[in-house]
C-alpha cells in the first residue's frame, strides 16, 4: 500500500512539474519587457486589446525539440477583411489588365488589313506579270526602238519595286497582327495567373489570427517568429510573415481595427462587406 501511494505521489509530482514548466515559461515570456517600449510587458503590450476576438497562450516543441511559446490573437473581423481585400485586388487586376488590353486593341485597329494588302499584292503583281509578257515594244527607227526598251525598263523597274513594297507591307501587317495576337495570349495568361494567386493566398479564409512565438533560455526571452496565420476552408493553413519589431511596435500604438489592417497589410480604406471601388 506505501508503495503504490509513493508511486501516485511520484507520478502526480512529475505530472505537476511538466505542467508547471511550460506555464512558467509562459510566464516569463509575459513578465518579459518588451525591448520598444520598457514600460510595456509583453503582457499589457499584447492583452486587452480591441483588435482580438480572443487571446490564448501555449507552449510546444519544435523540430530541434526546443520549447516554444506561443500567443495567438483570432483578430477581429480578419476573415471578412480579407475577403474584401480580395475583391478589392480582384476588381484592381482586372481594371488594370483591361487596359492593357485596351491598348491593344488600339494598336491592332492601326495594323492594315492584310486581306486588302493580299489584293494589292495580287494586282501589282499581275500588273509586272502583264509588261514580262509584253515582250520588246515594237519601233520604226532605232531611236524609237531605244526610247521604247528605256521607257518599258523603267516601267518594269516601277511594277518591281510596287510588288515589293506590296510584299513588305503585307509582311509587316502580318507580323504585327502576330504580335498583337501573341501579347494578347500573355496578358491572358498573365491575368489568369495573378487572378489564381490572389484566390489561393485570399480565397476560403474562414479565420486569421496574429501569431507571435519566442524561445525562452533560462530567463533570456528571444523572439522566434511573428506573422499571421490563415485558416482556409479546406482545414489547410498558411501563414503570411511579418516584421516583429513593425508589427510589435505598431500594436503599441493602435489596439483596434487600425492595427488588424496594419496587421494583414490591407489598406484603411478597405472595410468588411465593402463593394470593391473604382481605382
Amino acid at each position: 500500500m506505501k508503495t503504490n501511494f509513493t508511486t501516485l505521489a511520484s507520478a502526480a509530482f512529475l505530472s505537476a512539474a511538466l505542467a508547471g514548466c511550460g506555464h512558467s515559461e509562459i510566464y516569463t515570456v509575459k513578465a518579459a519587457t518588451v525591448p520598444q517600449d520598457s514600460t510595456h510587458t509583453y503582457e499589457t503590450a499584447l492583452s486587452n486589446r480591441a483588435s482580438c476576438e480572443k487571446d490564448s497562450w501555449h507552449t510546444f516543441k519544435d523540430d530541434t525539440n526546443r520549447t516554444v511559446v506561443e500567443y495567438r490573437c483570432d483578430l477581429k473581423n480578419g476573415a471578412a477583411l480579407l475577403a474584401a481585400f480580395r475583391q478589392q485586388k480582384i476588381s484592381d487586376t482586372q481594371h488594370d489588365f483591361q487596359g492593357y488590353y485596351n491598348g491593344l486593341d488600339q494598336t491592332a485597329g492601326s495594323i492594315q488589313n492584310p486581306e486588302a494588302l493580299e489584293k494589292q499584292l495580287a494586282d501589282t503583281q499581275s500588273q509586272l506579270a502583264r509588261l514580262q509578257a509584253n515582250g520588246t515594244p515594237p519601233a520604226d527607227t532605232p531611236e524609237a526602238l531605244k526610247r521604247g526598251l528605256v521607257n518599258r525598263a523603267s516601267e518594269m523597274d516601277a511594277a518591281q519595286s510596287a510588288v515589293e513594297r506590296a510584299q513588305r507591307e503585307l509582311d509587316d501587317a502580318r507580323s504585327n497582327q502576330t504580335g498583337v495576337q501573341q501579347e494578347r495570349a500573355r496578358f491572358e495568361q498573365q491575368e489568369k495567373d495573378t487572378l489564381a494567386q490572389i484566390d489561393k493566398t485570399y480565397g476560403g479564409v474562414t479565420g486569421v489570427s496574429e501569431v507571435f512565438q519566442w524561445y525562452v533560455r533560462d530567463d533570456d526571452v528571444v523572439p522566434a517568429w511573428s506573422g499571421v496565420e490563415l485558416a482556409k476552408q479546406d482545414g489547410s493553413t498558411s501563414r503570411l510573415d511579418r516584421n516583429w519589431n513593425q508589427t510589435m511596435g505598431d500594436l503599441l500604438s493602435h489596439r483596434g481595427n487600425d492595427h488588424v489592417h496594419a496587421a494583414l497589410n490591407i489598406p484603411d480604406n478597405i472595410v468588411p462587406g465593402q463593394q470593391p471601388s473604382a481605382p
